[in-house]
């Protein structure tokens, strides 16, 4: 039974980022594809077995040709949200015009909506001039030909593409949110961003970690069993070997990078060479022409305000990456915080429910959660708050029926509530992280003049949800 719900999730999830990218297309933005080269990466790797793809683009700005690309296995991957045959004939020109071919054996065409019934392919063998072998057929594909191989895979695999996909359908409703011209008109919006300062500098150093000690260690002192890990999990696991564990740190190319200066910070200090401790503008990561600086940047935002968001009794999810409030007390039945958003008011952002036919036992914790992602427009940087609700058994986990428990609050909610649910998080986040002393701080959600749709008149900004 769980392996049909997978599947039909999967189904489902697919169909609609193939809906939402035919809608940006379109509307005439064709650069949709730009924001998820990077987010297909992990379900491409497993589909086509390429353990070594990557983001060439991360390489090279603005790669020529193609996307994606595996030098070891040697194929690449053009992601398109064009669907015509002179897309294909331009993207296997370019990729010839530039010698690709003495890098890569096959050139695969990824297409993000629905591709045509067929292709000629007299057409494209006049553009490869038997220089590669491309088949219309099977070099071709789109996301329900990536769908049609995720379910012949295991039910684990399947999951784990599930969660992938349902990260790529948040960017691209985000990107349809924030990019929507459809039938213009001049009127004042407020959007899911709000402007986020950050400290001037990052520090930089190299770890020193004896990582086969301290898996030895692990295993003695702490019971760790897992197979599989990395040497991330390793680090994590030296912090607590040592007493002290903290989030706000970036592992990346043998370096750890952070908003705290190792050489003041007892919990960093042991893991590296004091030797090599090297201050950088932050300048140098955000403005890098390598994407992989500018999603290290991002990640360390991410990680140092899980810290902060802890002192606040907020907690991060891994599975949904969405951060969750807890209780104040673990024995407390709700948690509720006033706010000001047009009048004073108040929001519950915990609440514990019982079983109906047992009272003695729970069925749920109910708690808001946020998904937060960061943006440079311009010379700023802006993060991007997505409301949403987690529920679960211990206050830590997801219950089982944690999609049915959703799907029932998706329901009560409207887009008037969404935005208002945003209102809070950003003003509670705002207030708070000034008062724990926190290097960010997060100004009110940004408003634009601009050419919008209008509303729906039933969405109606309910500033509490008390009674």
């Amino acid at each position: 039974m769980e392996a049909i719900s997978i599947e039909n999730e999967l189904r489902e999830v697919v169909s609609r980022i193939i809906t939402q990218v035919d809608l940006a297309t379109k509307q005439g933005r064709l650069d949709v594809n730009l924001t998820l080269e990077d987010a297909l990466i992990p379900i491409l790797k497993e589909v086509f077995q390429l353990p070594r793809l990557v983001n060439l683009n991360a390489k090279q700005k603005n790669y020529p040709g193609i996307d994606l690309g595996d030098e070891h296995d040697r194929i690449a991957i053009q992601v398109t949200s064009t669907t015509n045959i002179e897309k294909v004939k331009k993207s296997i020109k370019v990729f010839l015009e530039h010698g690709f071919e003495s890098n890569f054996d096959e050139l695969i065409i990824l297409v993000l909506s629905q591709k045509q019934k067929s292709y000629s392919q007299d057409a494209i063998d006049k553009v490869t001039g038997g220089k590669i072998n491309f088949s219309a057929k099977s070099h071709i594909v789109d996301l329900s030909d990536v769908l049609a191989k995720i379910t012949s895979m295991r039910l684990p695999a399947q999951k784990r593409m599930l969660h992938e996909f349902k990260l790529i359908l948040g960017d691209i409703d985000g990107y349809i949110q924030f990019t929507n011209v459809d039938q213009p008109v001049q009127k004042l919006l407020t959007t899911n961003l709000a402007h986020i300062t950050f400290p001037d500098e990052v520090f930089v150093a190299e770890v020193i970690v004896d990582f086969k000690d301290v898996l030895a260690r692990a295993k003695a002192g702490l019971g760790f069993k897992k197979r599989r890990h990395n040497k991330k999990t390793l680090i994590k696991l030296a912090m607590v070997l040592n007493g002290s564990v903290f989030d706000g740190w970036v592992f990346h190319e043998g370096k750890i990078f952070s908003f705290i200066n190792p050489e003041y910070d007892a919990r960093l200090k042991s893991l590296v060479d004091p030797g090599t401790i090297e201050p950088l503008d932050t300048r140098d990561l955000t403005q890098s022409e390598f994407v992989e600086y500018t999603n290290v940047f991002k990640e360390l935002m991410k990680n140092s305000l899980k810290d902060d968001l802890r002192e606040m009794s907020i907690n991060y999810h891994n599975i949904e990456n969405n951060f969750y409030f807890l209780p104040k007390k673990e024995e407390d039945e709700t948690r509720k915080i006033d706010w000001v958003g047009k009048k004073k008011a108040t929001r519950t952002v915990f609440e514990k429910k019982m079983q109906t036919k047992d009272p003695s036992k729970v069925l749920y914790f109910k708690h808001l959660s946020f998904g937060m992602s960061f943006y440079n427009i311009g010379d700023d940087w802006y993060c991007l708050i997505v409301p949403n609700w987690l529920f679960t058994y211990n206050l830590h986990k997801k219950s089982y029926s944690h999609d049915k428990f959703l799907a029932k609050q998706k329901r009560l909610d409207t887009s008037g509530t969404v935005r208002n649910l945003t209102r809070f998080i950003v003003y509670f986040l705002g207030n708070e992280l000034a008062n724990v002393g926190s290097n960010f701080s997060i100004s009110p959600l940004v408003q634009l003049e601009c050419e919008y749709p209008d509303f729906d008149a039933d969405d109606v900004m309910e500033d509490s949800d008390e009674s």
